[in-house]
């Protein structure tokens, strides 16, 4: 198959797929434990490097050489990688959402703004056609879970899937930069943060 005819299809199925009903969109829980302020657990989450290796390991690929030492040591890159960084490495996240609005913000205050009512947005894969070369996000509820697509502004994805209660958030990552062959999986887990009296 041309590979011009690929990337129509592709890109008609990514178009067609912002197009369909979201089962269950108009059943929102109550949202109330995901809302406020957020910290990394870093002993209870994943190493998001490890992750990493593990993916590049998992797709026959050699452990690539890095000048930075510790934790964070594969975060950094292009522009484009931004999202994969700070929703796998950030310490922090703020959660807001005003039905079917979600604005989640991480560190330094790198914001995503994403909805839940199924808007409809017409898009080409690398999310050129309408110019603006940004990452697109969408939200559903599948019961008291919220689940999160998003394509990248590289042409990858992420699945994200979010569960939380009164004092834990539970966030499970799928992430599939372009570069990439096979997924990072990371679990990251968030408690509220302590307060001094």
């Amino acid at each position: 198959m041309p590979v011009t005819l690929q990337k129509n299809i592709f890109n008609f199925l990514f178009i067609l797929t912002f197009s369909l009903p979201v089962a269950g969109q108009d059943e929102i829980p109550d949202y109330s434990s995901f809302l406020g302020d957020w910290t990394v657990n870093e002993e209870l989450s994943d190493d998001t490097d490890r992750q990493v290796e593990i993916a590049i390991k998992a797709a026959g690929g050699r452990i690539p050489r890095t000048d930075k030492k510790g934790k964070g040591r594969y975060r950094g890159g292009p522009k484009e990688h931004a999202i994969y960084d700070h929703i796998s490495y950030d310490d922090s996240l703020h959660f807001q959402y005003h039905p079917p609005e979600f604005q989640l913000i991480y560190d330094d205050g790198f914001e995503r703004v994403f909805h839940s009512d199924n808007r409809k947005r017409v898009v080409s894969a690398s999310g050129t056609i309408a110019g603006d070369n940004l990452d697109f996000s969408f939200a559903s509820w599948d019961g008291e879970r919220l689940i999160i697509e998003t394509r990248a502004r590289d042409g990858g994805w992420i699945y994200e899937i979010m569960e939380a209660t009164e004092d834990t958030l539970t966030v499970t990552l799928e992430l599939n930069p372009s570069s990439f062959a096979e997924p990072i999986k990371v679990n990251r887990i968030y408690n509220r943060p302590i307060t001094s009296q």
